[in-house]
């Protein structure tokens, strides 16, 4: 092995060093940014959804998704045909919570919310029928579809 190939080896990424780098750098951002990141984010990926009407059931409804292991704490609600995030989410209708691994893995459709969900590793508190909803739209969702394939190839990567 060469020493390049043994440096970009050591610099492969891992689910640990991505959420403790998460974890760290996620204070420093500014909340501005942040939010604008999220939102942009979320918007860009669930855009066919958004014009097929497919979130309308978030209209003047806040669903809080909470990421404890990354001290992520957001929520978002439905105003026109756009989602906005908050980052200081009040009183939410829902709260889902789940570490970041879970998360990944239901982008990535590895596993499906409701056997997340019996293992206690997703936490849905709230609004039952909001969170069924939810639940069911985002499972509904084609993960290749959705995320670029180098983001999907990585994340799939660090669920290895």
């Amino acid at each position: 092995m060469t020493t390049m190939q043994s440096h970009s080896a050591s610099f492969r990424p891992s689910l640990p060093r991505l959420t403790q780098c998460a974890k760290v750098a996620q204070p420093l951002i500014p909340e501005t940014i942040r939010r604008h990141t999220l939102g942009v984010g979320l918007n860009h990926t669930f855009s066919k959804a958004l014009r097929r009407g497919e979130l309308d059931f978030l209209h003047g409804r806040q669903a809080r998704i909470t990421v404890p292991d990354i001290n992520l704490d957001f929520a978002v609600t439905l105003l026109g045909q756009r989602l906005q995030v908050s980052l200081k989410p009040v009183a939410s209708d829902v709260t889902f919570r789940a570490d970041t691994r879970s998360l990944l893995q239901i982008m990535a459709g590895q596993v499906d919310p409701d056997t997340l969900f019996f293992r206690r590793k997703l936490a849905i508190e709230g609004d039952t029928e909001l969170g069924l909803e939810l639940k069911n739209f985002l499972d509904s969702q084609d993960p290749e579809g959705l995320i670029p394939p180098p983001a999907y190839r990585l994340i799939t990567s660090l669920l290895l």
